[in-house]
């Protein structure tokens, strides 16, 4: 007697890529750049970061949560952007499903580390919500 093959169809999530642009503060504090909507969960897929005037060379911390720093919660960082003067980074393009994650109602946050900037600069996030 043969065998039937059964093959089970996987629906796959509906994947909408979301972008947010946001002036940085000048201060070394930390900053909220991304919050998810009630119950969601963010997943990372690239930041770029833009200096418009000449200020000299910036780094930037991206991690998830709502800590002073990611020295503090090592274990939730992002990345860490070098800026260079007069320039643009951004961090690697992960593929879908293969970014860093946030626990529900996590935040993207960023801070300045050692100096500030005295002009804002433009902060571009790239990432999609998940349930």
């Amino acid at each position: 007697m043969a065998r039937r093959r059964h093959r089970t169809r996987v629906k796959r999530r509906p994947y909408r890529l979301l972008i947010h642009v946001f002036d940085s503060s000048t201060n070394i504090g930390q900053q909220t750049l991304v919050t998810p909507r009630p119950g969601r969960r963010i997943r990372f897929i690239r930041a770029k970061i833009l200096q418009e005037t000449s200020e000299g060379r910036f780094l930037l911390e991206l991690y998830f949560g709502d800590g002073p720093n990611m020295i503090t919660y090592f274990n939730k960082g992002i990345d860490i952007l070098a800026v260079p003067d007069s320039s643009s980074a951004s961090t690697r393009v992960f593929r879908r499903d293969l970014g860093p994650r946030g626990k529900r109602n996590e935040v993207i946050s960023g801070r300045f580390r050692g100096f500030a900037p005295t002009v804002p600069h433009k902060i571009i996030v790239e990432y999609t919500e998940e349930s």
